[in-house]
């Protein structure tokens, strides 16, 4: 059960939104996406964006990040941006997620309303689920990873085996 609904979108049509995005960055043709980097050009790239890095303590254990799409803010766990920076997978995957939300639901203005009848929502109207899916086809460009095994995926776009394999998959399917 989601909390939240959005507008549908499919895998295909995120990936293409990530090929637009990679593409007006200069970014098309580079496999080890700099997720990172990206938090602090941003601010040209969309009016009233911002970002904050937040000492562990402040999230529960178990968040790691979150977008706040009313005031067009991202803020990160310390310990999430000092992984990424070092070039962990998942951090650089916790990031490019968020930016994910960021991107749907604050630039492209993606419809978003509660689910208050708890109804069962089609993933694809999920808004984790979208923001999960830009953040694998950002980091793992279909059009750059097609030919690579789930390892060099791993490798050279830097995250982890099983989100190298998840794209794969979904690559292959």
């Amino acid at each position: 059960m989601s909390e939240y609904i959005v507008e549908p979108k499919s895998r295909k049509d995120l990936r293409q939104l990530a090929y637009f995005f990679r593409k007006k960055l200069g970014l098309l043709n580079v496999l080890y996406f700099p997720i990172v980097e990206l938090l602090d050009i941003m601010y040209e790239l969309f009016e009233g964006y911002s970002y904050e890095i937040v000492p562990d303590s402040f999230f529960p254990p178990n968040v790691h990040a979150d977008t706040e799409i009313t005031k067009k803010h991202i803020r990160i766990k310390e310990s999430v941006y000092i992984g990424a920076t070092m070039g962990n997978g998942r951090d650089r995957m916790t990031i490019a997620h968020e930016i994910g939300h960021y991107i749907t639901l604050c630039v492209c203005g993606f419809s978003f309303q509660r689910n208050f009848k708890n109804e069962e929502v089609p993933v694809y109207c999920m808004p984790e689920w979208q923001a999960k899916c830009f953040a694998g086809e950002l980091m793992v460009a279909y059009h750059l990873t097609s030919e690579l095994s789930c390892l060099e995926i791993e490798e050279k776009c830097g995250v982890t085996i099983s989100a190298a394999m998840y794209q794969y998959d979904k690559m292959h399917a």
